[in-house]
């Protein structure tokens, strides 16, 4: 069976030197989520060398996150494909400046260079790539770099739904930890505020007349810990303790943050019932529990439409000598919005690297970056001149 993605190869190795050259500028720019100045500034340049390989381009600003860019372009055939990567990090202002970008054997280091600067800069080459060759035979490519996905892309996620509903797959640049995988499906994510009410005391003169909260909360803490072992693949993490600080007050308020996930909404459902469970429980006589929910991010579920994007994903693989291998992650991405507003997804079409999260590590491999990019290029030509359908 031919493949394409080898064809494009030989071309994203020409331009790696100008593509390591843009990722050194724009992970030198501060961009952690809400940081606008350098949100704004990063896109600024993306708009430039977007319009420089044919695509109209619009910014759609954000009070609280900056710019969010979309470009496309049209072409002459059916398929409509969006291609969504972030610019926003995790890092604290002045991170660029502390730990800059660098290159050492072949493995590039600096603030967001995996997560997920380097994947927006592939993508884009992807797509200029193609534009060269004379492809033209998609409906319309459409691309979103959105500026707060880090936090759960509450700002950007209407954007990409009303994007979505008018493109038929999306794919997404989120980095990989081998060029053999992607992603076919994303855990869910909900959160929880539990916030328990005890009974004030003076803690020395009459301590056996307060309740605590925070020993009211510290037995429910335990027992939701405790679920991990009991619902199979459904993970619950307690974090963000507070309470009442006073020294010599028995302490009558206490909360802490619960996230849970879970591969499938059955899974979400059953965290559910059991944290309401745990909440009605109680083990101080006299403190009173109140659970909340907030509705994260919905499950990213393996469809067979999904499955038949990762069989298209594998055919172009072989070209690349690439046996690509779909697995399941519990980490969210812009994928799970995609896919809860009706479109399938593809995920980590990006490089590959490492170390997410955590100055001291991150890491993309440098030599991933054509080979991936090829992928991506021989993937989105496949997509359009098949009968891909069933949207």
């Amino acid at each position: 069976m031919q493949t394409y993605s080898l064809g494009y190869l030989p071309k994203l190795q020409t331009y790696q030197h100008e593509l390591l050259q843009r990722l050194e500028r724009i992970v030198s720019i501060d961009s952690g989520t809400g940081q606008i100045e350098g949100v704004n500034l990063i896109i600024s340049l993306l708009e430039r060398w977007m319009d420089e390989i044919g695509f109209s381009v619009i910014l759609h600003p954000s009070h609280q996150f900056g710019n969010n860019l979309v470009a496309r372009c049209r072409g002459k055939g059916r398929i409509r494909l969006l291609l969504v990567g972030h610019v926003d990090t995790v890092y604290a202002w002045g991170t660029a400046a502390t730990q800059p970008f660098s290159l050492r054997d072949d493995i590039a280091f600096g603030p967001g260079v995996i997560d997920m600067k380097s994947g927006v800069l592939m993508g884009m080459y992807a797509l200029r790539v193609l534009q060269e060759a004379g492809f033209e035979e998609y409906g319309e490519l459409c691309v979103v770099f959105n500026n707060d996905e880090e936090v759960g892309s509450p700002g950007s996620i209407p954007l990409l739904r009303e994007i979505a509903q008018q493109v038929d797959i999306g794919l997404v640049l989120e980095s990989s930890r081998s060029a053999e995988i992607v992603t076919k499906a994303r855990k869910g994510a909900d959160r929880y505020v539990m916030n328990v009410t005890g009974v004030p005391a003076h803690s020395g003169v009459e301590p056996f007349r307060g309740r605590s909260a925070v020993i009211e909360l510290a037995h429910k803490m335990i027992a939701i810990h405790n679920l991990n072992t009991i619902f199979p693949g459904v993970t619950f993490n307690v974090t963000r303790i507070s309470s009442s600080e006073p020294l010599n007050v028995v302490p009558d308020a206490a909360r802490c943050h619960i996230s849970v996930r879970s591969f499938d909404e059955a899974g979400l459902n059953l965290a559910e019932t059991a944290l309401q469970q745990i909440a009605a429980g109680c083990s101080i006589p006299g403190t009173q529990t109140r659970l909340l929910r907030s509705r994260g991010r919905v499950p990213y579920e393996a469809t067979p439409q999904i499955m038949h994007l990762v069989e298209i994903a594998r055919q172009e693989g072989k070209g690349l000598d690439l046996d690509i291998v779909a697995e399941r992650k519990g980490g969210v991405s812009d994928a799970n919005g995609l896919v809860e507003a009706g479109i399938p997804v593809l995920d980590s079409l990006g490089p590959v690297g490492g170390g997410m999260h955590d100055l001291k590590r991150e890491y993309l491999r440098v030599d991933s970056l054509p080979v991936r990019g090829a992928l991506l290029a021989g993937l989105i030509q496949r997509l359009c001149l098949s009968e891909f359908t069933g949207m």
